[in-house]
């Protein structure tokens, strides 16, 4: 086209380009950089070259050019003023193919870990209802508010943190004491997932993966998923308890975006009188808490069905195995267990 002198037909003059911008600038083109303009201009039948769309936003609107040129962003600012004012909990399902389904608590103020539990299901709402009421009897009362993905399994938790908040003046009491919506809402847990995985967590997601890829283990085998929950459940909790720990009692730095200050988050959560705050928890009758107990179902430490679960004790006793203290006894035990049951 160079050759043969042939060119697009750029606009002779810019007077219907300065039009159709500023249209687009006071209507939904308002956020488009000079790329996304330029594209819009080609739906009005307009050839520009992005360098004389640039010069036409930088004289049309300043401003926005500005704060895209310096990435500026709006973010929405994280309110939350203590302890247990608002609670954010979740499921973690990167190990859930394997048979380990991890459900876990942060506080939003502190940013503590409140608790962090592997088992059979975290889908099951009466297993996540007794993780809420466990936590309950630790602190001796009830969380102002809780937040949640919008599912299924948090039914039982959300009923449960309605009733004791019922009956509350407050502006949170009541349905509003337990809150539903998508994934980047509960962002305070959503974020931490990343923490675990790097304190400990793709460690197992590696390992499981490798046992997998070597054909020691397959998904769609139900005698290989209890066993392997039977050998390493209680090291992958081990490991939560440990990363959840070492969280518990690092040093986060002040956070400008969320107006919450910096400290250890035990420290921000036990001692909230050092942070010119409170903690929101409410007292309880504990007979109501007893009373729920009958909503909850408590899974078995081994993570398998209480049945295998016997078996396997007295088959390791018969055999003399002892229950393994780290991944490679646990493994030893896995292959010798699917080698006695011939799976």
């Amino acid at each position: 086209m160079a050759k043969m002198g042939l060119r697009r037909r750029m606009v002779p003059n810019t007077e219907e380009a300065y039009q159709v911008i500023t249209e687009e600038i006071n209507d939904k083109g308002s956020v488009l950089g000079c790329r996304g303009m330029q594209r819009r201009l080609l739906s009005h039948g307009l050839v520009v070259s992005r360098e004389r769309v640039a010069y036409i936003q930088n004289v049309v609107d300043p401003i926005r050019v500005q704060e895209r040129r310096q990435k500026h962003l709006r973010r929405r600012v994280y309110h939350n003023k203590g302890p247990n004012y608002l609670l954010h909990v979740d499921g973690y399902d990167k190990l859930k193919r394997f048979g380990f389904a991890i459900h876990g608590c942060v506080c939003g103020f502190s940013r503590r870990v409140l608790w962090l539990k592997v088992g059979r299901s975290n889908n099951d709402p009466k297993v996540i209802a007794s993780y809420f009421l466990d936590y309950i009897r630790e602190i001796k009362g009830v969380p102002r508010c809780i937040r949640s993905d919008d599912g299924t399994e948090n039914c039982i938790i959300a009923d449960i943190q309605r009733a004791f908040r019922w009956h509350h003046d407050d502006d949170m009491a009541g349905e509003k004491s337990f809150l539903t919506g998508s994934s980047p809402a509960n962002q305070r847990i959503e974020r931490w997932w990343l923490s675990n995985r790097q304190g400990g967590g793709q460690f197992w997601i590696e390992f499981f993966n490798n046992l997998e890829q070597l054909g020691k283990f397959s998904t769609s085998n139900p005698i290989q998923i209890e066993c392997l929950r039977f050998c390493f459940t209680k090291l992958v909790q081990d490991d939560l308890n440990k990363c959840a720990q070492e969280w518990n009692q690092h040093r986060m730095r002040h956070t400008k975006s969320a107006e919450l200050p910096g400290g250890k988050p035990d420290l921000m959560f036990y001692v909230p009188q050092l942070y010119d705050t409170l903690d929101y928890k409410i007292e309880i009758d504990e007979a109501d808490v007893d009373a729920a107990e009958d909503f909850c179902v408590r899974q078995s430490a081994s993570g398998c069905l209480e049945e295998f679960e016997v078996e396997c004790k007295n088959i390791l006793l018969e055999n003399s195995w002892s229950h393994p203290s780290n991944h490679k006894e646990a493994l030893a035990l896995y292959e010798w267990l699917i080698s006695y049951y011939g799976a």
